[in-house]
């Protein structure tokens, strides 16, 4: 048996069957309150300021005990992580999809609408989807999930993006932007966010903005949309219903049985947002974290996934060759 175990898959099931998280700036922190498990974030300074506290803050050197106190004390954060929750995203948790395709189907005010997913052949955008698209199909709607827009040209046509590049040059029919994260607090860089959507001239052929939940609704209101403002509207966040779907023993026997864990200890996974940068103030990525989750798993107590988000021609990977142990051995894919 393995104790750790690297992946970039986007796939739930591994954030499901997780008992602790250790993040930093990430939304998936915040995807993570729905199973009201014990979080640690990676800190330095900028996210001890701007992200709430909803876990154990600490630095490289005080991981290992960060871990021990979450086994011992799983319930120390418990009232922020459901404070946190409410505030990000918006009920109902199992079935957001219906929510979502009524509050689309009556504000685009068409009738017998064609409704095309666009996810831009992302394999995290597919995940964000994947709800509102099966919703879609059990109450018998002309639904479609595409790649992308070819050769389409109707007023009648519902096109929903979780991402607005997905979106950029259609003009005809009625088009909605699915926030694909929870924009919780200190999640990203706000300035970063304001001057994509000040260069896209606030996305004018954008009729809505859907966000996950309340945080999200004033981000976007409030410093993205300029004077689209009131495009902004509450709706939820459809991959909830996927994560909470997949929150069960079945779910994490079988994550230990694919990755080769033993099922008796904890998954512990560290998630990051990827390096230290403007973009990401917050983030934690580093040959330096990374040894030390090796490090970590080498005492055997807990099984380690580390959860990165890109693949292996991210930048970060180019120069792995100068290491001693290759990140390329130790990644899975």
């Amino acid at each position: 048996m393995k104790n750790i175990y690297y992946t970039t898959s986007s796939d739930p099931k591994y954030l499901a069957g997780t008992d602790i998280l250790i993040g930093d700036m990430s939304d998936i922190n915040y995807e993570f309150l729905l199973f009201n498990r014990p979080i640690i974030l990676l800190a330095n300074n900028w996210l001890k300021i701007n992200f709430p506290d909803i876990g154990i803050k600490t630095d490289l050197n005080g991981l290992p005990n960060a871990i021990d106190r979450c086994i011992k004390c799983p319930d120390e954060f418990e009232y922020n992580r459901k404070y946190w929750l409410k505030k990000t995203i918006n009920k109902p948790f199992k079935n957001g999809s219906k929510l979502i395709l009524d509050i689309i189907i009556k504000k685009a005010g068409l009738d017998d609408p064609v409704i095309i997913l666009i996810h831009g052949n992302s394999s995290v955008r597919k995940t964000n989807l994947k709800s509102i698209y099966e919703e879609g199909l059990k109450n018998n709607y002309n639904i479609e999930m595409t790649g992308s827009i070819k050769n389409k040209s109707s007023s009648n046509i519902i096109y929903v993006a979780v991402h607005f590049e997905d979106l950029k040059g259609i003009q005809d029919g009625f088009k909605v932007h699915l926030d694909h994260g929870l924009k919780g607090r200190g999640s990203d860089n706000v300035e970063f966010s304001s001057m994509d959507y000040k260069k896209n001239n606030y996305f004018p052929n954008i009729d809505i903005h859907i966000t996950a939940g309340e945080e999200g609704f004033k981000r976007t209101k409030n410093h993205l949309l300029g004077p689209n403002k009131k495009r902004a509207i509450i709706g939820g966040y459809p991959k909830s219903q996927l994560l909470l779907k997949l929150n069960n023993m079945q779910n994490r026997l079988d994550v230990c049985n694919e990755l080769n864990f033993n099922s008796d200890k904890l998954i512990v996974t560290y998630a990051p947002s990827g390096p230290l940068s403007d973009k990401k103030p917050g983030g934690s990525l580093s040959y330096k974290v990374l040894n030390t989750m090796n490090r970590i798993s080498k005492n055997g107590d807990y099984n380690i996934l580390v959860k990165l988000k890109n693949n292996k021609h991210h930048p970060l990977f180019l120069p792995l060759k100068k290491l001693k142990t290759s990140l390329y051995e130790m990644i899975n894919y």
